[in-house]
């Protein structure tokens, strides 16, 4: 009852930061909209001084701060994201769409495993809030790898200026690691780790199964069948863990 208890009020400081995030963003809206030529003549300055790496930077900074003042996990997270777009990653919305793109798959994978390493080893040495802090911006960073993964075990990526890394090495390396870390996770009792390992894993088998076999009645209906059982086992495995 006591963790009920707590979880419905996580939700519910949750859901006021999210409403204090949207006023502030409709409050900047409706200020820009006042006075835009002064918006713009500031933004201007802002890119002048400081570039565009420098304000992702500034953005960095405010994201963290204000994830460790308020105890924000969404802000913690987001900070994973703006670290991206420092690697060239963005994100996309159209009409029913959402996109994201990797344009360094191989320094993304290196840089966000090292990010969910330490994070994963800072958790270990703090408690309380900070520790679930830590821990989201680590499962953020380890859902970025697998992004990376994703990406280049499609097109392969280039590490530095003169190394090409095709995509049967991700191909290979992805498999191997969704492995060696869903093993390792289901030994611990980590749940989240072993529910993101296997749904990254059957994205990996699907793209494969698809880009090898086509869309076929055939294949549609054996993927079907596994999907089936690969939820079958997800579902019976959160049963039993509630770590």
């Amino acid at each position: 009852f006591k963790i009920t208890q707590i979880m419905t009020l996580q939700r519910g400081v949750l859901m006021i930061y999210i409403l204090i995030i949207f006023s502030l963003i409709a409050i900047a809206l409706g200020i820009v909209g006042l006075n835009s030529d002064l918006f713009i003549r500031i933004m201007t300055s802002i890119y002048d001084r400081f570039g565009t790496h420098g304000i992702h930077i500034l953005v960095l900074a405010a994201a963290s701060i204000g994830s460790y003042s308020t105890k924000s996990g969404f802000l913690s997270g987001i900070s994973a994201f703006i670290i991206l777009s420092l690697l060239g990653g963005s994100t996309f919305y159209s009409h029913a769409s959402y996109l994201i793109a990797i344009r360094e798959p191989a320094f993304t994978i290196i840089i966000f495993s090292a990010l969910a390493l330490s994070g994963l080893a800072l958790s270990k040495k703090i408690e309380g809030d900070d520790e679930r802090l830590v821990l989201i911006f680590s499962r953020v960073c380890l859902i970025i790898v697998n992004l990376g993964f994703w990406v280049g075990s499609l097109w392969g990526s280039k590490l530095g200026s003169h190394i090409y890394v095709s995509n049967h090495v991700f191909n290979i390396g992805w498999a191997i690691g969704l492995l060696a870390v869903g093993y390792w996770a289901a030994k611990d009792g980590k749940r989240f780790v072993v529910n993101t390992t296997t749904v990254f894993g059957s994205i990996h088998f699907y793209t494969q199964w698809f880009e090898k076999l086509g869309a076929s009645p055939g294949s549609l209906l054996t993927a079907g069948l596994i999907a089936l059982a690969i939820l079958y086992g997800l579902r019976e495995y959160n049963k039993n863990v509630r770590s």
